[in-house]
C-alpha cells in the first residue's frame, strides 16, 4: 500500500523525486577510484552505456563482498534538457545502482548517454534500505519523504517518478536529510495528463564516525545551464550523494548528481529546448564521513 505523500503547488525549499523501471540494463565499463575512509573499503565505481537516442538504463555494480551505499548519474550528449534521469535506485539485494534516461514527449534528434555511479563498501554497521511510494498526484508537482528507523541515519538516497511513458514527470530532488530522505517530482513545461506518483528509498545505517552534511548552493540565476559542487572537510570522504533543483518549475532537468571524487559531490542542470526566464538554481549534498 502507498504511505501518505504532501500534494500540491509546493514551493522549492522541498525536494525530490522518481521514474518508472525499464526491463533492460546496459552494462558498460567500470572505472574504480576512491580511497578507504569511514566505511573500510569504500570505493567510486562508474559505467556509462552507449550513445543514442532512446530510452536506456545503466547500472554500476559494486564488487563482491561490498554493497550500495549512495549512488548517482548523469546525462552527456545531446538535448540533455530534454532528458530525464527518470530513475535513479539502487537495485534490490544493494549489488548496484541504477540509472535510467528517458526523453520527453517532443523526443531528441542527437545521440546521449547514461553514466551511473555507485559507492560501494562492506556493510556499515546498521546498514538497512528502506522504500516507499506516494500517493498518486493530483497537482502539477509532488514530494514523498522517507524516514529510516530510529537511531539510524540516511547515508544514500534513491528515486523515480512511476506514471509517464515518457520525461513528461521530471525527477527533481533527491534529497538526503540527516534521518530521512525526500523525493520530489514536477510536470514539465506542458503538464501531464496522467497520474503518477514518486518512489523513494533511503540507505540507513548507524551514525558514521566524523559524519557532517555539507549542503552547497549554485548562484541563484536564469543561466540556461547551472552546476555546484559540495566538498568534504579535510580528513573526509564523500559517503553519500544528493541534490535538488530550486525553482526550476517543470522546466529544468537534472544532468548530473554524483560523486566525481572521493572528496566532492557535483550537481548540475540544464534548461528545455524552450529556455526559462525565471531565476533558479541547483543545490548539492554529500554526505562526509573521516
Amino acid at each position: 500500500m502507498r504511505e501518505g505523500s504532501n500534494r500540491s503547488r509546493w514551493t522549492r525549499r522541498t525536494t525530490a523525486v522518481g521514474g518508472a523501471a525499464l526491463s533492460a540494463l546496459v552494462l558498460g565499463q567500470l572505472a574504480l577510484t576512491g580511497p578507504v575512509a569511514a566505511v573500510p573499503g569504500l570505493s567510486i565505481r562508474t559505467t556509462t552505456g552507449p550513445s543514442n537516442s532512446v530510452a536506456k538504463s545503466q547500472s554500476a555494480t559494486c564488487p563482491t563482498g561490498t554493497t550500495v551505499i549512495g549512488g548517482g548519474g548523469a546525462i552527456t550528449g545531446s538535448g540533455l534538457g530534454q532528458v530525464g534521469m527518470d530513475i535513479m535506485l539502487p537495485l534490490a539485494g544493494g549489488s548496484a545502482y541504477s540509472v535510467t534516461g528517458r526523453e520527453d514527449e517532443n523526443g531528441v534528434a542527437g545521440n546521449w548517454a547514461v553514466t551511473a555511479s555507485t559507492l560501494c563498501a562492506p556493510a556499515p554497521s546498521g546498514l538497512v534500505t528502506v522504500s516507499g511510494s506516494s500517493a498518486p498526484s493530483f497537482g502539477t508537482s509532488n514530494w514523498f519523504e522517507k524516514s529510516c528507523p530510529a537511531g539510524k541515519h540516511a547515508i544514500g538516497v534513491g528515486g523515480a517518478v512511476v506514471g509517464a511513458s515518457n520525461s513528461e514527470v521530471i525527477l527533481e530532488d533527491l534529497r538526503i536529510q540527516q534521518n530521512s530522505v525526500v523525493v520530489a517530482g514536477v510536470e514539465d513545461g506542458t503538464g501531464f495528463a496522467g497520474s503518477w506518483w514518486l518512489d523513494a528509498t533511503a540507505i540507513c545505517a548507524d551514525p558514521l564516525p566524523g559524519e557532517q552534511r555539507v549542503v552547497d548552493d549554485s548562484s541563484y540565476s536564469s543561466a540556461a545551464v547551472q552546476s555546484v559542487v559540495a566538498t568534504c572537510p579535510a580528513g573526509t570522504r564523500v559517503h553519500g550523494v544528493g541534490g535538488e533543483i530550486l525553482g526550476g518549475e517543470g522546466q529544468v532537468r537534472l544532468t548530473e548528481m554524483r560523486a566525481t571524487s572521493s572528496t566532492a559531490v557535483t550537481v548540475r542542470a540544464m534548461e528545455d529546448e524552450n529556455g526559462f526566464s525565471s531565476n533558479w538554481k541547483v543545490r548539492a549534498y554529500a554526505v562526509c564521513a573521516n
